[in-house]
């Protein structure tokens, strides 16, 4: 990997390159929600028992090899998916139940805010 691309990403990982410029009114917390002070403890939470690049085939409950979420790089790559499954209107993700409300409204607020804003800065990967 370049050197400029492991930057990148470190700056992306520590939530240091990103930001929203997009208007949204929900992108305007203080602090913002970072992998660091939520995504990773969500994913860890209600993702990657099934979704982790550490889990051999037969660990992952049906979860496709390569779909992780156990970086944030491998977020900023699976984002839209991730929107699909656990915001959609049928939401699938996680399949025995899972976040509530409240934690679900602040993973559309990350999705849409430090998600959307480095997926952007990064040509939409």
């Amino acid at each position: 990997m370049g050197y400029a691309l492991f930057v990148l990403l470190f700056l992306l990982a520590c939530g240091l390159f990103g930001g929203d410029d997009s208007g949204n009114p929900a992108c305007g917390r203080e602090p913002p929600l970072t992998w660091a002070n939520f995504g990773e403890g969500f994913m860890t939470k209600h993702c990657t028992g099934c979704h982790s690049s550490l889990l051999p085939e037969p660990m992952r409950e049906g979860a496709p090899v390569g779909v992780d979420f156990d970086t944030y790089a491998a977020v900023l790559d699976w984002a839209p998916r991730i929107e699909a499954t656990a915001l959609g209107e049928a939401p699938a993700m996680p399949p025995g139940g899972g976040p509530g409300a409240d934690e679900l409204a602040l993973l559309e607020e990350w999705l849409a805010c430090e998600v959307a804003a480095d997926r952007a800065a990064l040509g939409g990967r």
